[in-house]
């Protein structure tokens, strides 16, 4: 006999299957769209990672430090994807900001220690700043008590702010491709898998 627990276990991993299928053809479609165009495929390719991440944290009702995790493991993978460092340096700057309970001057300490640290390499720096933003988002976020669509906004967010902080690409690119996945994802949330 199977118990409450097992089927209701059942459902939410064949719901995350369907909906992280939805995620995927959202992907292929807009990283066809921008295959010409390197950082923006890298943009929808990181916007879709992070739905995946929230979308499961929505299905399984994850906690906080499981989706910090989630979010610091991926970001720490797709940095590794786009430059040509070895991920295991990645992987040491990572486990600095991987503390669970780290308040909003820890996290500015280690980040300025490690940018330091790093000085000469111009992907370590951006790689610290990004993970130095989103703990600091997550920080605000359990303190403010935001919801999940709020967190994840700005996560994105920050992202975008960071991508085009020298100018290229535009924010408005950026965020009209942002706008353009989000309407693509809520479209095929509509169409039963």
């Amino acid at each position: 006999m199977t118990s409450e627990f097992e089927k209701n276990q059942f459902e939410q991993n064949l719901l995350a299957e369907k909906e992280l299928e939805k995620i995927n053809i959202v992907e292929e479609k807009l990283v066809d769209k921008y295959k010409k165009y390197e950082e923006l495929k890298s943009f929808v390719i990181y916007l879709s990672a992070m739905e995946r991440i929230f979308t499961q944290f929505r299905i399984f009702e994850s906690t906080p430090t499981v989706i910090k995790e989630e979010i610091i493991k991926t970001e720490t993978y797709l940095f590794s994807q786009d430059v040509a460092l070895d991920e295991s340096v990645f992987h040491s700057i990572r486990d600095d900001f991987s503390s669970v309970y780290l308040t909003v001057s820890q996290i500015c300490d280690i980040a300025e220690k490690l940018l330091q640290k790093f000085g000469d390499n111009e992907d370590c720096q951006n790689f610290i700043k990004s993970l130095r933003d989103i703990s600091l988002i997550l920080v605000e976020a359990q303190k403010e008590h935001f919801s999940i669509d709020a967190i994840q906004e700005r996560v994105c967010r920050s992202k975008m702010n960071a991508l085009c902080a020298d100018g290229d690409p535009e924010l408005v690119v950026l965020e009209n491709i942002y706008v353009e996945f989000k309407a693509e994802i809520e479209k095929i949330r509509n169409i039963p898998v």
